[in-house]
């Protein structure tokens, strides 16, 4: 047979073609369905969030193999625990149809979820060796509390929400640790409004659940006392990152922050947390009109920082490429 352009070949050439095709596609879909179970995107800015905290600490400078080594670690221990997530929440998320789940659609089996949680926990405890002692202790107190909310914890009220926002404070504190035993207050501070970012926003994924959580016997705030309820306590939370934003201004927690007026007017803007960072790496390279100008929201808070964070370390590398001429 002859196609188009001349070519001979006959149906077994064809079948041959069309099976490599379609191994193609399922590797392609298979490759994207492990990206959805690890939260790839999700847990490389979690990463990230312990190469900020160094910076904000001032203890990271240029290329610091410790920072790396806490930046995988990170990254692991956030892919392990988002596949342990969907390997014990496999009901939870089949009555809660959460058809963005790739085990939910059977585009992966389980066991790649437990064998992804067990494989990146173990790498996780291998690293830790690698840091000092005060910063392996964190990650080796930390990582048994994660895989115990996923196994069980999660079923507990207060307990579940604690423990993700404990997750937060656990990074930024592990950024300040890896390369020496202080805590600054800078970081203390950033790691309380951490904490309450991470209630606020377990509340309020937890009453998209709702309905399957009650079903199943998982309580939760939203399962205890109503979705009004949850959402408010939210709602306030958030309202009290809002309030405590410009406490750097009025206290002195930094004194690249304290009385600084710019800070002061950016707490009004959605772009404070960029100003907030640059303004705590390098206090001459910080000007207003890096400030972006977009509509804000309480309700898109997380999406917004993961953003400006973005934005953030891109212009922290373009200040370090023109200062190295």
């Amino acid at each position: 047979m002859k196609n188009g352009f001349g070519f001979v070949y006959d149906v077994n050439t064809e079948v041959i073609i069309s099976m490599y095709a379609g191994q193609k596609v399922m590797r392609a879909e298979t490759l994207h369905a492990f990206s959805k179970l690890i939260r790839l995107e999700y847990s490389l800015f979690l990463a990230a969030s312990v190469l900020l905290s160094g910076l904000l600490a001032g203890d990271l400078h240029g290329f610091q193999l410790e920072y790396l080594i806490a930046f995988f670690i990170v990254f692991l221990s956030a892919v392990g625990s988002f596949a342990f997530n969907d390997y014990y929440d496999f009901e939870v998320d089949k009555r809660n149809d959460r058809y963005d789940r790739p085990l939910v659609l059977g585009l992966l089996p389980r066991r790649v979820a437990l064998m992804t949680g067990l494989v990146s926990f173990s790498l996780v405890l291998i690293l830790s060796q690698l840091l000092n002692l005060l910063a392996m202790t964190l990650v080796l107190v930390s990582l048994p509390l994660f895989f115990l909310y996923n196994v069980g914890l999660k079923r507990m009220i207060y307990v579940n929400n604690a423990l993700i926002a404990y997750a937060y404070v656990a990074i930024i504190f592990l950024g300040s640790l890896v390369s020496d035993a202080i805590l600054e207050p800078l970081i203390v501070y950033f790691a309380a409004m951490g904490f309450i970012d991470g209630v606020a926003f377990e509340i309020m994924l937890d009453i998209g659940d709702v309905e399957g959580d009650e079903e199943l016997g998982i309580k939760t705030l939203s399962t205890r006392f109503g979705v009004k309820t949850a959402a408010q306590v939210s709602a306030l939370l958030y309202g009290s990152i809002m309030i405590l934003d410009p406490l750097p201004f009025f206290v002195m927690i930094d004194p690249r922050l304290y009385q600084d007026y710019v800070l002061l007017r950016a707490h009004t803007h959605p772009g404070r947390f960029l100003y907030f960072c640059l303004k705590t790496v390098d206090e001459e390279s910080v000007k207003t009109e890096h400030l972006p100008v977009e509509e804000t929201s309480l309700s898109h808070y997380a999406d917004r920082v993961h953003g400006l964070l973005n934005r953030s370390l891109v212009l922290i590398k373009v200040d370090w490429n023109e200062e190295g001429g």
